[in-house]
């Protein structure tokens, strides 16, 4: 009984330490893989992205958002430029786009009203931008609705919003849209929260306005989508140019381009459906032919003029557009 008793009594220990050895691999694996999950330095390098796989990214400059009713956001800290701020973070973070933001609306007064084109080349010019995008806040109330033959009232405070795309090289509209969104309380968020911070999301209107920031990117994202990247010509030595865009564009030497170039001609007007006046909608384009880079530096570009050219009516200049086709500018 005593012999039984013992070898038992060894089994138990040795299945009790193969236990413990197990346990303390498996910590150890999990304590390795988290180390080297979230530190720097055990983490491996990401590959380099391919050519074909390579996004251009598109300069893109956000205006302050007018405000229709000041008195309904004095809770909140710099919602005019603070929303468009917040836009411009996710679209950066997206890796698609180079982002400026102007404080100044895109208006001669403090109410947003349809730009001119040449307005919206000016502002996209300052700001060495490709597409402007201006924006209203139309209302950031309270919204009552009774319920039970008026014996329950449920009030919900919501923000709605108007936004504009346009293209920074000829002045034209893109797109517009209108996003609203619910808060689930009509509570006030406090200008002792910045805008756009973990304070500012945890309260109930901070979450709604989450919720629309991350719809206007989505849909900002889906219309430009489509185009592709523009980079103007800032010098010109024979065939030999200079652009404006380089490496945080993610240009690549042997990457090509079209150029284009304005005729020398007048510009073709048509009727602005408000006023029926005369409506500058543009001047004429020719392609010039490829370009092919082989110098690439942070913000410019040195390429060089394929073939020869065409159309002796139309020489390459400084500010003529160069248009990237061939590869992917989402």
């Amino acid at each position: 009984m005593l012999f039984h008793a013992e070898n038992r009594r060894q089994m138990l220990a040795a299945t009790w330490l193969e236990s413990t050895k197990t346990i303390c691999v498996c910590l150890l694996i999990l304590i390795l893989s988290s180390v080297q999950t979230g530190c720097g330095l055990f983490s491996k390098a990401k590959p380099a992205p391919l050519p074909e796989q390579r996004i251009l990214k598109k300069k893109v400059v956000i205006t302050g958002f007018a405000v229709n009713v000041p008195m309904q956001v004095q809770d909140l800290d710099d919602i005019s430029l603070g929303l468009p701020r917040e836009m411009l973070n996710r679209l950066d973070r997206s890796g698609n786009f180079l982002v400026r933001q102007s404080k100044g609306l895109l208006s001669f007064d403090y109410q947003q009203s349809t730009p001119s084109a040449k307005l919206v080349q000016q502002v996209a010019a300052e700001n060495d931008a490709q597409f402007v995008i201006a924006g209203e806040i139309k209302n950031a109330g309270v919204r009552a609705d009774k319920k039970y033959w008026g014996l329950w009232e449920n009030r919900q405070r919501h923000l709605e919003i108007e936004f504009s795309i346009y293209d920074g090289i000829s002045g034209a509209f893109l797109s517009r849209h209108h996003l609203y969104r619910p808060s689930e309380d009509d509570s006030k968020v406090g200008r002792d929260k910045p805008f756009g911070s973990v304070a500012f999301y945890a309260t109930n209107f901070g979450k709604a306005i989450d919720l629309l920031v991350e719809e206007s990117v989505a849909w900002i994202r889906k219309d430009l989508a489509p185009m592709p990247m523009m980079a103007k010509i800032l010098q010109v030595n024979g065939k030999q140019i200079v652009l404006d865009t380089g490496v945080t564009s993610n240009l690549m030497v042997g990457d090509e381009a079209l150029l284009l170039s304005d005729f020398d001609q007048l510009p073709v007007l048509g009727l602005s459906s408000q006023q029926a006046r005369p409506a500058n909608l543009g001047i004429p384009q020719a392609t010039m032919g490829k370009i092919k880079i082989h110098q690439v530096q942070m913000q410019f570009a040195v390429a060089e003029l394929l073939g020869e050219t065409e159309i002796e009516a139309v020489k390459v200049k400084v500010g003529d557009v160069i248009r990237f086709d061939a590869l992917k500018a989402n």
